[in-house]
Order: structure tokens, then sequence, then C-alpha cells
């Protein structure tokens, strides 16, 4: 039994179903479990990768020097003797990749401060040109938090597979990229690998919860804008995540 039920009022929320099509991949950001990286190593080690093949014998001399391990024990002895081999991925829930619905929402706040990174925002004074509410109370007169410390208590995202996870539609990543990250360090510039699950493409739905539904239709589209520049997922320095609004509809 829901809070409104209890008190027997009528919910002050609107709720938005969303879907989004992402142009070329998102990128997983999420540390990948022991079997996925596992599973990673066998079929880098079964196209013959120079670098890790490298690896692989150095392990086989130490690890293994009177026998020849299965494909699986290699693997497990890699990820063993080395702290490089890593892969950030996504989530798995029920068999399906999936994209954190605290992760849309933190996307979501990063676009609303880029795209109004004052106190107001169209459409908040209400009035000729402003908006008024259709649900629940509208923000008080003198209301000076700004947009995505307001959106932080009154907008929420709900995933599709479960509240907290928004299906991307696949059981498998695209594939695994290995990509060159610099970094500062106290010691100096650092370069190291950094390999990352993507998929390629995928459509994504979820709903959206806004208490007292307190954006303009104005502010929702030049939010959404911003958004699909900025993309969702990790790397979205290299434009990864970048999306299309196909979908916006009241429930």
């Amino acid at each position: 039994m829901s809070a409104a039920e209890i008190f027997g009022i009528e919910e002050p929320v609107a709720e938005y179903r969303v879907t989004l099509q992402v142009h070329s991949k998102i990128v997983g950001g999420v540390p990948s479990s022991p079997s996925v990286i596992k599973g990673w190593l066998k079929s880098k080690l079964e196209l013959g990768d120079r670098d890790l093949q490298e690896l692989a014998d150095k392990t086989l001399r130490e690890r293994f020097p009177d026998r020849q391990p299965s494909a699986d024990e290699l693997a497990q002895a890699l990820m063993e003797d080395s702290d490089d081999i890593n892969v950030n991925g996504f989530k798995r829930l029920d068999g399906v990749l999936a994209y954190e619905a605290r992760c849309m929402k933190a996307a979501l706040k990063e676009a609303m401060n880029s795209a109004y990174p004052g106190v107001d925002w169209d459409g908040k004074k209400g009035g000729k040109g402003g908006y008024t509410p259709d649900i629940g109370k509208p923000l008080p007169t003198g209301f000076r938090k700004g947009l995505m410390g307001t959106a932080a208590e009154r907008v929420f995202v709900v995933g599709d597979i479960h509240r907290d996870y928004i299906s991307l539609g696949v059981t498998e990543p695209s594939g695994i990229e290995e990509r060159i990250k610099h970094v500062k360090t106290p010691q100096g510039p650092r370069s190291s690998i950094n390999r990352v699950e993507y998929v390629e493409r995928p459509r994504i739905t979820f709903t959206l919860r806004v208490h007292d539904n307190f954006l303009s239709r104005e502010a929702w589209g030049r939010i959404w804008v911003r958004l699909q520049d900025i993309g969702i997922g990790a790397d979205r320095a290299r434009s990864d995540g970048q999306f299309e609004l196909i979908g916006w509809e009241r429930v």
C-alpha cells in the first residue's frame, strides 16, 4: 500500500514515458564481475592478442611449468597475476544488460545544470509566458533553489525491468574496446589501457516521475536538447552515448 492510498489523497505526481534512441554506442562504467573478465580473457587468447599472449607466456612459465592448463585455468591465473586486467561494463539483471536508473537521473541533473545554471528556469515564476502546475502545489513565491537541486528531490527515474534498472535490450554487449586513458598523478602524466563494454544503438525506455509537475514543456525541451548532445553512459567526452529523444508521453 502506498502513502497516497493510506492518506486517501491523489498522488501529486506526473508520470512521463520516455524513449531514447542512442546514435552509435553506449559505454558501460561499472567494474565487471570476475566471470565477465574471465570470458573476455579467454576470447582474447583464442584470437592470439600479442600483448596478452606475452603475459600469458610469462604466467605459463611461472605458474604451470610442468603442464598445459585449461583455458579457464589460464584466464584465472592471468586475473590473479595482473592488477591491470579489468573490464568496465554494465550491470546484469535476469541475464539482461542494464543501465542504472540512478545514472539516468544523474545525467538529467547534469543537463539541467548546464541548461539552467542559475536559480531561474523557463516557467518557474508562472503567470504570463510561465507555467502553472496541473498536479500538486506550485513552487512558492521567492523559491530560490536552483533547478538541479530542485530536481534532486522532485524528479525520479523508474526503470522498465526493475525500479532501479533500465534494460538495454540485449543479453551480451556488442563488444569490448581497449581505450588509452591519460591521467595526471603526483608522479606526472600516466597512460593506461581502459577496457570497456559497449552496446550499439540501443533503444531504452523508462518512466519519469515528476512531483508537482513543476517544469514547463519549454524547460523540458531545453533540458532534453542539451542532454542529447551531452550523452549518457561512460566516456561521454568521446561523444559516446549521444541519442535522440523519440518518445515523451504523459502517462
